[in-house]
């Protein structure tokens, strides 16, 4: 071996190949070095946005109301019909700054917990949206709003609705989200979703503002006026306008969106501005056919007539709310509630309950002695005095008859008169004196008539559709017939007296009444069908919630069960073709009474005014009458516990006849009212499963 053989280096050792799993495994360990180093960062950055961006929540404690008020008002509900439009609130914002707008959270929960008390529902919007497309008034409800989309919402309200068991409707103005302090932010309105108790509509992206719609500068509302453009020396024109406040409203929706929002289905005007004098020129873009384009609805504080939820807003698209203030005191509200809520045209006395009239003349106290000669007309200057009856609860009042009697038209110069329709386009105005009878519309004489002069004159006017008819001491007729839609013409009554010289005898009511008239719904149309040939269970067969309106029911050969997210559900069977029907018995088995809140029904002589309702739940029977808007309870009974019953409902003309599994019954008299059979569902929770009927069958008893 040579010496340098000897000593030759050894031979380097090969590293071992790394493969990818190697680089892999590095790079997680770096990612996740840089994770526990970022966490601190992440968890500081996400309390501080928290922070910010979600206020702490404040639980008030809870009231406890005088159990004489809570008397008072259970009372004052019982009286009103059991099923009727739903009562619209509008709040602004619930804590303690002094805006006349900030309701107190002590006020706000005293509020809550009186409706709760007094056995109303609150609605969310998509219930609220199905009575106004046509569906059945819900039970005893209101729809809870809340304006702009204030912080106290959150930190106030969201807990004192939860006592209660209430939902609240926001209308967001979304360009203001995440102003702080006073608005919501974006995770507020995430958390409020997502508790249930909340949803969220649209109050315009940023129109919510004022700005100068003239060259002298004078300010309006920037989405109900075209604005001035002071560098051009001009009004928007028209295409401007609709172009500027569609694009507002879209970016809303996009707002919506972005943060998962449902698409919005009602609007809140800014400042109420649907009354507002606008600077719109005419004909052109109006205001409400601009948000009628992307909205179901329209809600407003003021309208220059009543426009209560009913059927006829429904029809303008345009909703009054009771606005609810810092000044609101809870008696008013509870009782504004109730006169607000619709009733059925029918009262034999009304002239007996004076605090159901409000005067309308300024001319002295708020009472009625004036008109029926209890007291004198409190000026001596006064020659007219009118008042008008349920002023705000008569919004959807047809076919009903009034009959009054006027007295004391001794000189010739007096008269006396009864005002029909009235809140409506096209108000109607009857008028006597001693020996001549005038009808008018909107102050526009349309008829008149001579009487046989006497000091006393009966009137009856009876309205009916579209058509008005005046008939004076049995004699004299006079008809009108309006051109306008039904619901533009809808409303209640009024009365008014008046003298034409200084120291005139006044003349007075000595009787007055109305009531509501029978076989007045409008239904579909077409032939009449027999008995004998309804097949109430085929899936072909056409059941209506409103004329036009499909019910919303599956309908099979097994069972007829209600669809959709609402609390009560309801269909006429071929309404319009069935309203002669009589000499009939229908029979059914209500399923799936899962709790006392959830109910079902089946009606007869649904065509009438006096349409009878079979009520039954787990363990109660309710018969009510009245139409699907209106009804009041007429009896009840107790039924042993069950998950379904069987119903029999017997009708002639002189009885409804009311069985239950076969031994609970109950007779109604009748005055010979006729009309089909419908369907109705209610549950207190949607969360609850529908009540079904199954077998439901009618058969003739001789006559249809």
């Amino acid at each position: 071996m040579t010496p340098d053989e000897s000593f030759a280096a050894p031979s380097p050792r090969r590293r071992p190949r790394r493969g990818p799993g190697h680089y892999a495994a590095r790079a997680g360990l770096v990612l996740l070095a840089l994770a526990v180093l970022a966490l601190p960062f992440y968890a500081a950055t996400e309390y501080y946005l928290y922070q910010k961006y979600v206020s702490t929540q404040v639980d008030t404690t809870a009231v406890d109301l005088a159990s004489a008020d809570t008397s008072a008002w259970a009372a004052q509900v019982k009286s009103l019909p059991a099923t009727s439009a739903p009562v619209v609130l509008a709040y602004h914002d619930i804590g303690y700054n002094k805006s006349d707008y900030a309701v107190t959270p002590k006020a706000f929960e005293a509020q809550m917990a009186a409706l709760e008390q007094a056995g109303y529902r609150s609605l969310t919007t998509d219930e609220f949206a199905d009575y106004l497309k046509g569906g059945p008034a819900p039970p005893r409800s209101v729809y809870i709003t809340f304006d702009d989309g204030p912080n106290g919402l959150w930190v106030y309200g969201d807990r004192i609705l939860a006592r209660h068991h209430m939902h609240g409707t926001v209308f967001l103005i979304t360009g203001r989200v995440d102003q702080r302090p006073y608005y919501l932010s974006w995770k507020e309105i995430q958390r409020m979703v997502d508790s249930g108790r909340w949803d969220f509509q649209d109050h315009t992206h940023d129109l919510h503002r004022r700005a100068a719609v003239d060259a002298a500068g004078h300010t309006a509302s920037m989405l109900a006026n075209r604005l001035w453009l002071k560098g051009e020396n001009r009004l928007e024109t028209p295409e401007e306008y609709k172009t500027r406040v569609s694009a507002d409203i879209e970016r809303s929706f996009v707002d919506f969106a972005d943060h998962g929002l449902a698409k919005p289905q009602v609007f809140a005007f800014p400042f109420s501005e649907a009354t507002e004098k606008v600077n719109l020129p005419k004909p052109g873009p109006s205001l409400q056919g601009l948000m009628d384009h992307y909205f179901t609805a329209t809600m407003t504080n003021e309208s220059s007539r009543p426009l209560t939820a009913s059927r006829r807003a429904a029809a303008a698209r345009v909703v009054q709310r009771l606005e609810v203030v810092s000044g609101t005191k809870l008696d008013r509200l509870m009782s504004d509630i109730a006169r607000w809520t619709q009733v059925a045209p029918s009262d034999p006395a009304p002239l007996a309950h004076p605090e159901l009239w409000e005067r309308n003349d300024g001319a002295g106290p708020a009472d009625i002695d004036a008109f029926t000669g209890k007291r004198p007309t409190p000026s001596v200057s006064a020659r007219y005095v009118s008042a008008d009856y349920r002023d705000m609860s008569s919004a959807d009042w047809t076919g009903y008859q009034v009959d009054a009697t006027v007295g004391n038209l001794g000189d010739g110069t007096n008269q006396g008169g009864v005002q029909v329709r009235h809140g409506s386009v096209e108000p109607v105005d009857v008028s006597v004196s001693q020996g001549s009878l005038l009808l008018s519309v909107k102050g526009r004489h349309v008829g008149e008539a001579k009487l046989t002069p006497a000091v006393s004159h009966h009137v009856r006017v009876t309205v009916k559709g579209r058509t008005t008819t005046v008939q004076v001491d049995d004699t004299v007729t006079l008809h009108h017939t309006s051109r306008l839609p039904a619901a533009d013409t809808t409303g209640g009554i009024g009365i008014r007296v008046g003298i034409n010289r200084s120291g005139a005898a006044w003349p007075r009511f000595t009787a007055l009444s109305v009531k509501a008239l029978t076989g007045v719904f409008t239904g579909s149309g077409g032939t009449q069908q027999s008995v004998s040939a309804a097949h109430l269970m085929d899936p072909a067969a056409q059941w209506l919630s409103a004329p036009g309106v499909p019910a919303p029911f599956h309908i099979s050969r097994a069972a007829i069960e209600p669809t959709g997210r609402t609390l009560s559900a309801y269909g006429a069977y071929q309404p319009g073709r069935t309203e002669g029907w009589t000499g009939y018995t229908v029979t059914g088995t209500v399923r799936r009474l899962s709790g006392s809140g959830v109910r079902g029904a089946i009606w007869v002589r649904v065509g009438s005014a006096l349409a009878i309702s079979v009520q039954v739940g787990r363990d109660q029977l309710n018969v009510l009458s009245g139409d699907a808007d209106n009804q009041q309870v007429v009896g009840t009974r107790a039924l042993t516990a069950a998950d379904s019953h069987r119903v029999s409902v017997t009708v002639t003309e002189g009885s409804t006849v009311i069985a239950v599994d076969g031994s609970t019954r109950m007779t109604l008299m009748a005055k010979s009212e006729t009309g089909g059979v419908a369907y109705s569902a209610y549950r207190d929770m949607t969360r609850h499963s529908w009540p079904t009927v199954t077998d439901l069958v009618v058969t003739s008893r001789g006559s249809s």
